[in-house]
């Protein structure tokens, strides 16, 4: 067995977990640190109960790096605290969710020649590690490893090749990939906290696996995180991963806007955004008067009060930009034609009024404002946006590690998140009986 097989199949995955088993799952946003705790159970009852939650500001991070270990550290120990205060229950390992303008997409290819053969399941094991091994980089740490097409005799689009005779086998991969000093800063603060990562992820594929459907999937959908710190941008493609991108612009920048906008300070203005902001507003609407506190010749704030409209002018702006961004990104995908035209929003900063509408307009697609799949297992205060990324952590082993009937037909690995069922489950079965 290569070493690359045995990090696969002894590394950094979750175990696949029985019914009545607890699960921890931990989000580290920009702005905000949730932790969800779970107990598994039947697929056929949706896979998990909710025990418990926490959330907690987020201290310690800028733009996906640690700048500050301690508080970041403290900012997790507070967030799973409070979590199994609630659940009642206390963890030891977490599903862990990571976000940031560092994490990227790479394209990689292989081949292998079949001599007219059939393609057996030893074959796309092959193909895949060897995919794999091209896109290897010891300065990158792969928390994905995607097949995106698989290609026979030069037809592309195959989804599942085996049983299929051929002259040549190919498959093109995506990688989603962190640097690998960024990511042992964060298992560091997760593990001084006393948790051990059973896998890490990208945030923004996990809050697309949380908040879409299979056939906005098939169809070809693109998924917007729109987090604190910054924006995460799927497209899906055929069921599959085809193109992810993080923008380093995200609901910070609109609190800081306000802030500097009408001279307060960053938590009144955040609170400013949340009770009353929104991106578009009616006439009636912009005429209403709010409270805005600022900043007075004494340095402490002051009872203020200004127009709604006056606030949606200061939100507006920063958001068209960050959807002529997102447009920018989209049209140099490489995806050209097949670019999808429907568009899903999840993630905090997705709920401000009038997000929706206005990203339908600058991207010209339609577009939902979406909450997890899950929701009534996630409860009214867990099925919101917020979470998504913390739940799609475990929408992801149900659908594809906990639930074999459940899982793609496509063969997918994944380099640090497959649990042993599903079918790359059964890849590593067939892995551990043969060598």
């Amino acid at each position: 067995m290569s070493s690359l097989d045995q990090r696969l199949i002894a590394g950094n995955v979750p175990k696949v977990r029985k019914a009545g088993q607890v699960v921890a799952t931990l989000d580290l946003g920009a702005t905000k640190i949730a932790c969800l705790i779970v107990r598994t159970t039947d697929p056929s009852q949706g896979g998990f109960e909710l025990l418990g939650y926490g959330q907690q500001s987020s201290r310690g991070l800028k733009n996906g790096t640690v700048i500050d270990v301690e508080g970041l550290e403290r900012s997790i120990r507070l967030a799973v605290a409070d979590a199994e205060r609630m659940a009642g229950q206390q963890v030891s390992s977490v599903r862990l969710a990571i976000s940031g303008p560092s994490m990227k997409t790479q394209r990689v290819k292989a081949n292998i020649e079949m001599d007219g053969r059939e393609i057996t399941q030893k074959d796309v094991m092959k193909l895949l590690n060897r995919a794999l091994e091209s896109g290897q980089n010891e300065k990158q740490k792969i928390l994905h490893a995607i097949p995106f097409s698989y290609i026979v005799d030069g037809n592309d689009g195959v989804r599942d090749p085996r049983g299929m005779f051929a002259e040549d086998l190919g498959v093109v991969m995506n990688l989603v990939t962190m640097p690998d000093a960024t990511y042992k800063n964060i298992v560091l603060c997760v593990s001084r906290a006393h948790l051990e990562v059973e896998s890490a992820s990208s945030g923004a594929v996990m809050s697309a696996e949380a908040v879409l459907v299979d056939d906005e999937m098939d169809n070809g959908v693109v998924c917007l995180d729109m987090g604190g710190g910054s924006t995460g941008v799927t497209v899906y493609l055929d069921g599959s991963l085809a193109f992810m991108e993080t923008l380093q612009v995200g609901g910070n920048h609109v609190t800081s806007d306000i802030a500097q906008g009408i001279g307060t300070t960053l938590p009144a203005a955040e609170r400013i955004k949340t009770l009353n902001g929104a991106v578009m507003a009616t006439e009636t609407a912009r005429k209403e008067i709010i409270d805005a506190p600022r900043i007075g010749d004494e340095g402490r704030l002051e009872a203020a009060e200004m127009s709604r409209g006056d606030l949606v002018q200061v939100i507006e702006p920063r958001m068209e930009e960050t959807f002529e961004l997102i447009s920018q990104t989209l049209s140099k995908s490489g995806l050209g034609g097949r670019l999808p035209r429907r568009v899903v929003l999840t993630g905090g900063a997705s709920e401000l009024p009038g997000v929706r509408d206005l990203a339908s307009k600058i991207l010209a697609m339609q577009a939902r404002l979406a909450r997890p799949v899950k929701a009534a297992q996630l409860g009214d205060d867990c099925a919101r946006p917020t979470f998504a990324t913390a739940a799609g952590l475990l929408t992801f082993d149900h659908t594809r590690g906990g639930d074999p009937k459940a899982a793609k037909k496509t063969p997918k690995i994944n380099s640090e998140k497959s649990g042993e069922t599903g079918i790359f489950g059964k890849a590593v079965e067939w892995l551990k009986e043969n060598f």
